[in-house]
């Protein structure tokens, strides 16, 4: 094993290639910034002769697609991050297909023959050699059963797997060394970027789970007739291979022109996507992650169907609560609350600027006080927020980011299919529904009582953390306490517990002094009792005082 970590003959010959790959595309600097420089290949110190003219962003996409499949992907993926990158960076990297060829027959019949054995193989009464679609982790072929039923068939790229372990390992060990080198990435937590990556990207590599991700969408929509997720075939379907009912119709890429002449409902067609995008994510809470163009496709004039289900986001019950208040609170324009609602979302930084991020957010918001409601876009409205968050080095769930993306996407898709196409209009009604199940009684009662138990598993928490601590004590271990501004805090007590018993003497004034009243003790002035007067009088004084007092402090 190296001193940099990178272990196997394999793993060493990978990294000088991707090494090699950075440097001919002109990052050789952050090579040499990432203590790397001895493992660049003689070639690739002779200069970046394939970056001259291009934009950075034009040779990341370039370095991703000169290295492959496992990189191809990780383009893919960080094209859904836009809380990581700029916008050209991600207009550039959506465009990221790969130019891979595609596999070859024989080699996708012997994935299937090792997948379903021969008899499996038979079943097929038709299968196409040339591939509907060839991506970087699969390749999609046209099938028809023995029952007659036509399927599409995903086959995983033989070999992948191991190609994608050696580069996720690459990968997560450059993130630790941008870490450790690069103060402006470090910002950013590489080492868990670089571990959401790899979750996401092995999530996608096994097919039985986009295949679990379809049976969910099923059911979620069984009773939407307008919406179509595609049945799956588990008696075929293995961890290399997906086999699905095969959709037929024109993807959502079409010209608008070309589906009018079919007879389709462009503005129908809209409203149905958004309405099911908006279902996923405010009552599901669990959506479609990538629904561009090419994964939408119109089996009748007013059906949409969703395809390619391998990357999906996940809102938890809370997280959704929190994103509809940011949501409501950046259509409403409080800059307030939607700072409260990113604040309540997302990690911040110890050395957080709190009145800074006001500060910008109150800004942000000011742009679009003058615009009217049914023009905002919502999609880019958090897209923007989420990246002036980043901007503080606040750290978010990276499903936001995904939700941000996929929210554009539909966006945009549906203005294509219809110009007057409004987003806010389309997502009120789910929001007014979301808010009205919001304040029932017993949504209410159930929040109360997930807060009860969340503060007693924190009891329960403090109680062990007191009792390992009294154990260590009972067994001779130090204990060692720091008091910090021990002084400052005795006098804060002590001012506190003074203007309690001071409101105190005044609350027993005032109660005194009523009893008195009623009592009707003592000589009368004006026809009521002298004594119950003073009382009162006195009471207001002091009462006036001590909050005179506290207002003066700045701490009323």
């Amino acid at each position: 094993m190296s001193r940099f970590g990178f272990d196997g003959l394999r793993q060493i010959n990978r990294l000088r290639e991707v090494l090699g790959v950075l440097a001919r595309y002109g990052f050789g600097e952050l090579v040499q910034q990432l203590r790397l420089g001895r493992f660049l290949p003689s070639w690739a110190r002779k200069g970046p002769e394939r970056a001259r003219g291009l934009t950075t962003a034009e040779r990341v996409r370039r370095v991703c697609e000169e290295l492959g499949p496992s990189f191809i992907k990780i383009g893919q993926i960080l094209s859904t991050r836009p809380d990581l990158l700029p916008p050209d960076w991600i207009e550039e990297l959506s465009n990221l297909q790969g130019r891979l060829p595609p596999i070859e027959f024989a080699d996708i019949e012997e994935e299937l023959r090792a997948a379903w054995g021969d008899e499996g193989w038979h079943r097929l009464a038709r299968f196409d050699r040339e591939p509907m679609a060839t991506a970087s982790i699969a390749q999609v072929h046209r099938g028809t059963l023995d029952t007659g039923e036509e399927v599409a068939v995903k086959v995983r790229r033989p070999g992948i797997q191991g190609q994608v372990e050696v580069d996720l390992r690459i990968l997560k060990r450059l993130a630790q060394l941008a870490a450790d080198h690069i103060t402006e990435l470090a910002h950013h937590d590489p080492v868990q970027i670089a571990e959401e990556f790899s979750e996401s990207f092995r999530a996608e590599l096994d097919l039985t789970q986009e295949g679990r991700n379809l049976e969910r969408f099923r059911e979620n929509f069984r009773n939407r007739r307008e919406v179509r997720f595609p049945e799956v075939h588990w008696e075929y379907t293995r961890e290399t291979v997906l086999v699905t009912e095969l959709i037929d119709g024109p993807m959502a890429l079409t010209p608008p022109e070309e589906l009018d002449e079919l007879g389709y409902d462009r503005h129908r067609l809209a409203r149905v996507g958004a309405r099911a995008f908006l279902k996923m994510i405010i009552q599901d809470g669990f959506f479609h992650a990538d629904p561009h163009p090419s994964n939408v496709i119109f089996p009748e004039p007013d059906r949409v169907c969703f395809i390619d289900c391998g990357m999906v986001g996940r809102l938890r019950p809370e997280l959704r609560e929190q994103l509809l208040g940011l949501l409501l609170a950046l259509i409403e324009r409080n800059s307030e609350e939607a700072v409260d609602a990113f604040l309540s979302i997302g990690r911040a930084p110890a050395d957080l600027d709190r009145d800074q991020l006001l500060l910008h957010a109150e800004r942000f918001i000011e742009r679009y006080h003058s615009v009217r409601l049914e023009n905002l876009q919502l999609g880019e409205i958090l897209l923007e927020f989420v990246r002036l968050i980043r901007a503080h080095h606040i750290t978010l769930p990276p499903d936001l980011a995904l939700l941000a993306k996929a929210l554009i996407t539909v966006e945009g898709l549906g203005q294509v299919l219809d110009p007057e196409f409004d987003m806010v209009s389309e997502a009120e009604p789910y929001l007014r529904a979301v808010m009205r199940a919001r304040y029932r009684p017993d949504q209410m009662a159930r929040r109360m009582l997930g807060r009860v138990e969340a503060g007693g598993a924190e009891t329960q928490a403090i109680y062990r953390d007191f009792r390992s601590a009294l154990r260590r004590l009972g067994q001779g271990t130090p204990i060692q306490f720091e008091f910090r501004q021990l002084r400052s805090l005795e006098q804060e007590l002590d001012r506190a517990s003074n203007r309690i018993a001071f409101a105190l003497v005044v609350a027993a004034l005032v109660i005194g002094s009523a009893q008195l009243v009623v009592a009707g003790a003592g000589p009368e002035v004006y026809g009521l009792p002298m004594f119950g007067l003073v009382g009162f009088g006195v009471a207001a004084f002091f009462g006036l005082w001590l909050i005179v007092a506290i207002s003066r402090s700045g701490r009323l």
